[in-house]
């Protein structure tokens, strides 16, 4: 399976070059940081403290990653976005999942596919909702490599009050992106993961949670889904942690100008074409 190649319609698209651009370092202070992990279990942010996310400041664990005493994983991550606004990235959740192309620019060398899932794609193109509303209870199916291969996906999202947030924390924050990963065969939840988003001097700060073995149920309460017997070797937390500094590396310098040219148009499948 190749996620660099393209139809020829796709080769039309104006965005299509993307997919070819080399792929941009990750700041060595933010992959410094990482390489000392793992740290102490009870440091990094466990899930049912994620509240603790919304809360002024800083957590003790920004970029790191644990396994947990139960077996679980815990991934954290912070990367800055100069020039980029938490508008962008609610639009951009909205946005990429209508197109493959759209998902592979993102990350050329880990995504390979993308679709919105068919029970949720009008309710992501209905324009009488707010973009976060559109986002909020649809699913997209994913192909994505995180260490182990490309595997498909449901990524499932989930608001701030569902996903069982304090509403009076969330106004701390500029945007939330937050959804539960789920097996499409078995229908197993396998990760749920939080993005926060906080504006900061010249553009924003996007921090990010993984919970390898834990999913949201419909009370906004976190549970334990699917921790394998002896845990989650600590590769897959590893992979997780460095694959996600690479991919929000990667759409801070592609977002802005996709969004210059996208963001105004109500019409998610709208796409401009090569001259």
């Amino acid at each position: 399976m190749s996620n660099l190649t393209m139809t020829e319609e796709e080769r039309k698209l104006d965005y299509s070059d993307l997919l070819l651009k080399p792929l941009p370092e990750v700041d060595p202070k933010l992959l410094a940081e990482m390489d000392l992990s793992p740290v102490d279990p009870e440091k990094i942010t466990s899930i049912y403290d994620r509240n603790d996310i919304l809360k002024p400041g800083y957590l003790e664990v920004e970029n790191g990653y644990a396994k947990m005493p139960d077996g679980s994983g815990a991934v954290a991550t912070k990367v800055e976005m100069p020039g980029v606004t938490p508008e962008m990235i609610v639009w951009w959740f909205a946005w990429h999942g209508i197109r493959d192309l759209r998902y592979r620019i993102w990350c050329p060398t880990e995504h390979y596919g993308i679709h919105v899932h068919e029970d949720s794609l009008a309710h992501r193109l209905d324009i009488s909702l707010s973009l976060e509303e559109r986002g909020w209870g649809t699913t997209d199916v994913v192909t994505e490599d995180v260490g182990n291969g490309p595997q498909e996906m449901y990524l499932s999202f989930l608001s701030p009050e569902a996903y069982g947030y304090d509403p009076e924390l969330v106004r701390n924050v500029d945007a939330l992106i937050n959804a539960y990963v789920s097996d499409p065969k078995t229908g197993m939840r396998l990760i749920t993961f939080s993005h926060c988003i906080r504006k900061i001097p010249g553009g924003i700060e996007y921090r990010s949670h993984y919970w390898q073995g834990y999913s949201i149920d419909e009370n906004g309460k976190a549970y334990a889904a699917a921790i394998p017997p002896g845990g989650f070797p600590m590769e897959v937390m590893k992979a997780n942690a460095y694959h996600s500094l690479l991919e929000y590396t990667n759409l801070a310098q592609i977002l802005p100008g996709l969004y210059e040219k996208y963001g105004k148009e109500t019409d998610l499948t709208k796409d401009f074409y090569k001259e």
